[in-house]
């Protein structure tokens, strides 16, 4: 945008102030005046209609309408008044001007409308009977406290129009002689004072050209002299300012924005006098906000609070951790510095925040989960080794004892062998969703649970458990078939699992109006308490870990079922009741972006 010359910009604010002022008391005037006019007639016409009253509504109560009609005509002719006698149905029985028969329905009038409220109201508009504005003044016809009809008077404003107009036209006259006037001295004014102001702009364009031996002209007036003279001083100095300055800022400004950490600087009373963009979006501020302000109000965290108390009391870099809870946990690594000036006065504190969330979380998952695993592969080995040097010791002579020893040793071979399948199952999962390796298509739903089925079906029938299956052929889902098979045999051979003879199990699915596909695996099982759920898909995780290993779990199951619904876009969740049994429910999409095309 093209910006203007201060000289026009002087005049012109000049010129429209006194222009607006003009235009602002030209309109108060007439207003004002108008005002009175109207007032004045509509005083006149209420005044008009309270000394009829009385023989108007003499006249209603006798019920002589001709009477009345020619009662008005004759007064309304000497009064040069429009006088009109509606009654409470909108009738009009009287006016002085048309006949009453051929004038419509008054009652939806305005000022009719007050007057049947019982109000004494004015109204001015356009009449189609005189062909002008007029003005209009009811009041209510009242006998013994009744209302049977209304009185109306008006009269046309035309003359109180053409009074307005002319002092209005009187006003714009005279204002435009003073608005012309003043502008010619507002022109003269506006050029005095922009002419040596455009000298120093000219003279401080050529500083900023660089142009710094130039030096200003010195103009008459006291405050310009005196800006031209610290101008022509600063121009000694300002070069070699200019590009130290601007050169560090450059770097730290760089440093600091490119810097994953946050970086706060405190002045020595704990006050904000820097904070990059990382710092800023950890402690969820306005960077801009909170310079100047102490670390008490920018952080309401007592942790971090007290960190840079202590590291401003400090001679050496201290070092902590602080827990930040903002829309999440986070776990900040802080470390503080003490900032100091050349003679090696402290002047501040410069803090280091360095987010550890996500490494202190990977760090509890492989905690957990090396002692989970360990756990797990030392009660097989356990058993193994014990009954190796048992036949070693001389069982082996025995062939009844070394046959049965043999046998648990071959037994908690394989839960070792599954333990470390299902390990190498849930890695493969995770790898390949990670890498979006893993293909999904729209596939038929009740083929995925048939085949599930199909595959439990057998310890179902040694259980004499019935399982049921409800679903529609023609409900499809974006799925990897042999991988969502694997996470429903899984649920389903839980639900016989845990469930006793001759109960049932029920899988369904069905589509919901969200673009999803629910499928639910339901049981007449054991139950699980509440506080188990929240936790039931960690790996390793046990509800009663000698029934499950009595029955051949390896705690991997639902973790495998969780990762294989998260790698087809979906999720997995559990109700359940303890002695009532659970529901597993496996959420899917039907579609990806609507289209349904297969996705790698």
């Amino acid at each position: 945008m093209k910006k203007k010359r201060l000289f026009w910009q002087l005049y012109t604010s000049n010129f429209l102030i006194i222009f607006l002022a003009l235009f602002a008391f030209t309109f108060l005037i007439s207003g004002s005046f108008k005002n009175i006019l109207f007032s004045q007639v509509s005083d006149d016409l209420k005044s008009r209609a309270q000394l009829l009253h009385e023989e108007i509504l003499h006249f209603v109560r006798s019920d002589h309408a001709n009477d009345l009609d020619a009662y008005c005509v004759d007064l309304g002719r000497r009064s040069s008044t429009r006088i009109t006698v509606i009654l409470p149905d909108g009738t009009v029985i009287a006016d002085s001007e048309r006949d009453p028969e051929s004038m419509d329905n008054h009652r939806r009038r305005p000022e009719i409308r007050k007057a049947m409220d019982g109000q004494v109201s004015t109204s001015t508009r356009f009449s189609a009977t005189l062909q002008q504005n007029t003005m209009y003044a009811a009041i209510p016809l009242l006998d013994r406290g009744s209302i049977i009809g209304v009185l109306r008077t008006a009269v046309p404003v035309r003359e109180a129009e053409e009074s307005v107009e002319a002092l209005q036209w009187q006003i714009v006259l005279g204002g435009l002689i003073i608005t012309l006037l003043a502008g010619l001295i507002s022109l003269v004014i506006s050029r005095r004072i922009t002419r040596p102001i455009q000298r120093l702009k000219d003279g401080a364009a050529r500083f900023a050209g660089g142009d710094l031996d130039f030096r200003l002209p010195v103009p008459n007036s006291e405050e310009l002299s005196d800006l031209a003279n610290v101008m022509n001083t600063m121009a000694t100095q300002l070069q070699d300012r200019i590009s130290i300055i601007t050169q560090q800022h450059t770097q730290q400004d760089a440093l600091l924005s490119s810097m994953m950490e946050g970086v706060i600087a405190f002045d020595t009373d704990e006050r904000l006098i820097n904070i990059n963009r990382s710092a800023a979006q950890l402690l969820k501020v306005d960077a801009e906000k909170v310079l100047g302000r102490s670390i008490q109000e920018v952080v309401r965290n007592v942790g971090l609070q007290r960190f840079v108390e202590d590291a401003l009391a400090s001679d050496t870099a201290t070092e902590g951790y602080v827990t930040l809870v903002n829309d999440r946990e986070r776990f900040l690594q802080v470390h503080g510095s003490i900032l100091k000036e050349m003679g090696g006065q402290p002047i501040g504190l410069v803090v280091v925040l360095n987010d550890v969330t996500e490494l202190r979380a990977l760090e509890n998952v492989r905690r957990d989960f090396v002692a989970n695993v360990s756990h797990e592969l030392k009660t097989p080995i356990t058993s193994i080794k014990g009954f190796v040097e048992t036949l070693l010791d001389g069982a082996i002579s025995d062939r009844e004892d070394a046959v049965r020893f043999l046998g648990i040793v071959s037994k908690q071979a394989d839960r070792l062998n599954a333990i470390i399948e299902d390990l190498l199952s849930l890695s493969r999962i995770e790898q390949s969703s990670d890498a979006e390796e893993i293909v999904l298509a729209s596939s038929s739903v009740y083929d995925a649970l048939h085949a599930a089925i199909q595959v439990c079906q057998h310890d179902a029938d040694m259980k004499h458990i019935r399982i049921h299956l409800n679903c529609e052929s023609e409900i499809t889902a974006l799925m990897n078939p042999p991988l969502l098979e694997q996470a429903l045999v899984n649920l389903i051979s839980n639900a016989v699992k845990y469930s006793e003879e001759g109960k049932n199990v029920w899988v369904s699915a069905a589509q919901s109006k969200q673009n999803e596909v629910r499928l639910e695996i339901r049981d007449e099982g054991y139950g699980i308490e509440a506080e188990h759920l929240p936790r039931l898909f960690e790996r390793f995780y046990r509800i009663d870990k000698a029934r499950s290993r009595k029955l051949g779990g390896t705690g991997l199951g639902l973790a495998i079922v969780k990762h294989i619904a998260q790698a087809h876009h979906g999720n997995v969740d559990v109700t359940s009741t303890p002695g009532e049994g659970s529901t597993f429910t496996v959420t899917l999409p039907v579609n990806r972006g609507g289209g349904g095309e297969d996705v790698a």
